[in-house]
C-alpha cells in the first residue's frame, strides 16, 4: 500500500511539473489612456495598412499591426479643420531567429539565448489638402530585439514577445509625436 501511495504521489508531482510547463500568458489589455490624445486640426484621420508579412511569424500574444493600429486610433484625434491625415502602417513585423548555442560541457554549465525576436514598426502620416494633394509627410520607424533564453516555457516566451511589441509601440508613440510636432506643429492643438 505504501508503494502505491509513493507512485501515486510521484505521478501527481510529475503531472504537476508538466502542467506548469504549459501555462499560458494572459497579456494585459492594450490601453493608451494614460496619455492624452494628440488633437489635430484636421477634418478626419484615416488609418490604413499596406504591410504584408513576407514569411511565417512567431506566435505572438500581441500582434504588432493590431497594436500599431490601436495606438494610432487612441492617440490621434481629429478636432476639425480643412485638411485630413492618413496614417499608413508600412511595417509591423516580428521575426524569430534561431541562435547558435554552445554544446558539450560549456553548454551544460551556461544558459544562452536560443532565439532572438527582431521587430520593426514603420508608420507614415500624410497631410492631404481639400483638393486631395499630399502636402506633407512624416515617417517614424522603430526596431527592437529581444533574446529568448534556452529552456524557457511557452508562457515566458509569450511574455517576452508581448514586452517586445509593447516596447516597440511605446517607442513608436514617442517618435511619432515628436515628428508630428516638428512637421505638423501648426495642426496640433494645445
Amino acid at each position: 500500500m505504501r508503494a502505491v501511495r509513493f507512485w501515486l504521489v510521484a505521478a501527481l508531482a510529475l503531472l504537476g511539473a508538466c502542467a506548469s510547463e504549459y501555462q499560458t500568458f494572459e497579456p494585459p489589455p492594450l490601453d493608451f489612456g494614460d496619455r492624452p490624445p494628440l488633437e489635430l486640426a484636421v477634418e478626419r484621420i484615416a488609418i490604413d495598412s499596406v504591410y504584408r508579412p513576407t514569411g511565417p511569424a512567431p506566435a505572438l500574444p500581441l500582434h504588432p499591426e493590431e497594436a500599431t493600429r490601436a495606438l494610432l486610433e487612441q492617440r490621434l484625434r481629429a478636432v476639425g479643420g480643412a485638411d485630413r491625415l492618413q496614417a499608413i502602417i508600412l511595417d509591423a513585423s516580428v521575426e524569430e531567429e534561431a541562435l547558435e548555442i554552445a554544446r558539450g560541457l560549456r553548454g551544460l554549465l551556461t544558459t544562452e539565448m536560443e532565439y532572438r525576436l527582431n521587430g520593426s514598426l514603420k508608420v507614415r502620416v500624410d497631410r492631404i489638402d481639400p483638393a486631395g494633394t499630399v502636402v506633407g509627410s512624416v515617417s517614424t520607424a522603430v526596431e527592437r530585439s529581444r533574446g529568448i533564453p534556452e529552456g524557457v516555457g511557452y508562457a515566458e516566451r509569450q511574455r517576452i514577445a508581448y514586452e517586445l511589441v509593447r516596447d516597440m509601440v511605446d517607442d513608436l508613440d514617442v517618435g511619432l509625436v515628436k515628428n508630428l510636432r516638428e512637421s505638423f506643429g501648426a495642426l496640433i492643438r494645445p
